[in-house]
């Protein structure tokens, strides 16, 4: 007779448990998916027909003012696809006013990138939390930031010590820096952008730092540039501006080179012998142009030499010395070289060559 009241038990126990199941069956085949995954899912189907406004409208999310707002646009969005929607923490379930939903895009090669969606829910309905991403572009040698087909300069606000730049975007995978370039070459590659610690975002945004290796031609649009900056030196009647890659030092009213001295010197005037053989290094925030081999631009003049006699001629030839001088590339591929700041201390580069008189 007990075993009989178990087994009835058991019975009445798995018909609830069926009955539960069948229940819920039957609401989902009657309401579809959940709020919050239809949400979440149309949020991101918007997002990925290049739809800004309706992934706006639905995300309830008025578009920032201003330049943050640049990237908010359809030109900017890349093309992947929606895997799985799932919620994984329900109002239903939690009993709180959020909720979350994980979301799976897929990109090229089809690789996965998994992101997690926070919902809360107030008097105007449930909404996504944190329907943007912020994303904050260092300082490149490119002069420009880049989201797929759009690009605008660099331009950081010159209060922000770490030079660098910050945009709002919409949750997808991006292109980066992918456009033409002649000069230097980006890593292909996209990248996830999604709100929050699931999108790499720290404190101060998801960094964007590309990885830049110098095309073929590159260098020789640098060595170009860089001889036409020894030139603008070159033009100067005296002592050349302590950024160029040649000077007189900050001696003062004297001139010394390796053997011989000329004081109360005027006429100044250089000119370009030969110019360097660099190497280019794509590093920090520019181009570090390193000299290969040294170039040499001549010196003429008049001045008394050793302090003695009278004014007489005379020519010296300088090195030209890179030191820490840069290039940068703006968004046409124009390259601009930038002279260190040596904070008015100009380089000597004449001391090691004798001086010529007539």
């Amino acid at each position: 007779m007990r075993e009989f009241r178990y087994r009835r038990r058991w019975v009445v126990a798995g018909s609830i448990t069926l009955a539960g199941a069948l229940l819920a069956a039957a609401f989902h085949a009657t309401h579809g998916e959940p709020e919050t995954v239809a949400l979440v899912r149309g949020y991101y189907e918007a997002i990925r027909k290049h739809d800004v406004r309706k992934a706006l409208r639905i995300a309830k999310a008025g578009p920032p003012a201003g330049e943050a707002a640049r990237f908010l646009a359809p030109g900017a969005l890349g093309d992947w696809k929606i895997g799985a929607v799932t919620e994984t923490d329900g109002f239903v379930y939690s009993g709180d006013d959020d909720a979350e939903v994980t979301v799976v895009l897929v990109g090229e090669h089809r690789r996965r990138y998994r992101s997690t969606v926070r919902l809360v829910r107030g008097r105007g309905g449930t909404r996504i939390d944190e329907p943007l991403a912020r994303v904050r572009f260092a300082s490149t040698a490119l002069r420009y930031v880049e989201a797929g087909g759009i690009r605008a300069p660099f331009q950081p606000d010159p209060a922000n010590d770490e030079r660098s730049v910050e945009y709002l975007l919409l949750p997808g995978l991006y292109r980066f820096y992918q456009g033409r370039q002649d000069v230097l070459r980006v890593t292909a590659g996209q990248t996830p952008v999604s709100p929050g610690p699931d999108g790499g975002a720290g404190p101060g945004g998801l960094p964007v730092t590309p990885e830049l290796t110098l095309a073929p031609a590159g260098e020789r649009a640098v060595e170009r540039a860089y001889d036409a900056f020894i030139d603008r030196c070159a033009k100067t009647r005296g002592r050349p501006d302590a950024g160029c890659p040649f000077g007189l030092g900050s001696y003062g009213s004297l001139i010394k080179s390796r053997d011989r001295t000329v004081s109360d010197f005027g006429r100044l005037t250089w000119r370009v012998r030969e110019y360097p053989t660099i190497s280019v290094l794509p590093q920090g925030s520019g181009l570090q142009i390193v000299d290969r081999e040294r170039g040499t631009v001549e010196l003429s003049g008049t001045g008394r030499v050793d302090e003695t006699g009278p004014r007489r001629a005379f020519t010296v030839t300088c090195d030209t010395i890179a030191d820490a001088t840069r290039a940068t590339v703006a968004a046409d591929g124009s390259v601009s070289v930038i002279a260190p700041d040596r904070r008015g201390t100009a380089l000597e580069t004449c001391g090691d060559n004798p001086l010529r008189t007539s």
